[in-house]
C-alpha cells in the first residue's frame, strides 16, 4: 500500500513539477527507477509514450477539427436528402398542380369540401359547392382533384 501511495505522490510531483510543502523530494535518478520498478511489465512500454510529447500529440487536434467537418458535412447532406429535397419536389408538384386549374374542374378543398370551380380571378377561385352554393377560396387552398368512383374507372 506504501508502495501505491508513493507511486501516487511520484505521478503527482511529475505532473505538476511542484512539490507539497513539507514534502521532500528523491534524487531523479531514484523517482525513475521507482517508477519503472513498481509499473506491471505491459504498464512501463505505455507509461514514456504516453510522457513524451511528439509530433502525434500535435496532430490530434486537427485530426479531431477534420473528424468533425466531415460528420457535420454528412449530418447535413443527410439533412438535404431527407427533408429538404422531398419538401422541395412536392412544393413544385402543388404549384404545378395549382397553375394547370381550369373552371369545370372537381376539386378537394384544404377543408374537405369538394365542389366544381367556377370562376378564377388571380389567387381567388369561386367554388360551386352545391347547387346555387359558391364559396371563393384562396388558391393555394385547393388540394387535389376530385375523381369519384365512376369516374375513375371510365
Amino acid at each position: 500500500m506504501n508502495a501505491f501511495f508513493g507511486l501516487m505522490f511520484l505521478a503527482q510531483v511529475a505532473q505538476s513539477g511542484a512539490v507539497p510543502p513539507g514534502a521532500t523530494t528523491p534524487p531523479a535518478d531514484a523517482a525513475a527507477s521507482a517508477v519503472v520498478q513498481a509499473a506491471p511489465a505491459g504498464a512501463s512500454a505505455a507509461a514514456p509514450a504516453a510522457a513524451s510529447s511528439g509530433p502525434l500529440d500535435a496532430a490530434a487536434p486537427q485530426g479531431q477539427m477534420w473528424q468533425t467537418l466531415i460528420f457535420f458535412g454528412v449530418m447535413i447532406l443527410v439533412f438535404w436528402l431527407l427533408i429538404i429535397r422531398p419538401q422541395q419536389k412536392q412544393r413544385k408538384k402543388q404549384e404545378a398542380f395549382l397553375t394547370s386549374l381550369k373552371s369545370g374542374d372537381k376539386v378537394i378543398l384544404a377543408s374537405g369540401f369538394i365542389g366544381r370551380i367556377v370562376n378564377m380571378s388571380g389567387d381567388v377561385v369561386t367554388v360551386e359547392l352545391d347547387k346555387d352554393v359558391r364559396v371563393r377560396v384562396v388558391k393555394s387552398q385547393i388540394g387535389s382533384h376530385f375523381k369519384e368512383e365512376g369516374e375513375a374507372k371510365a
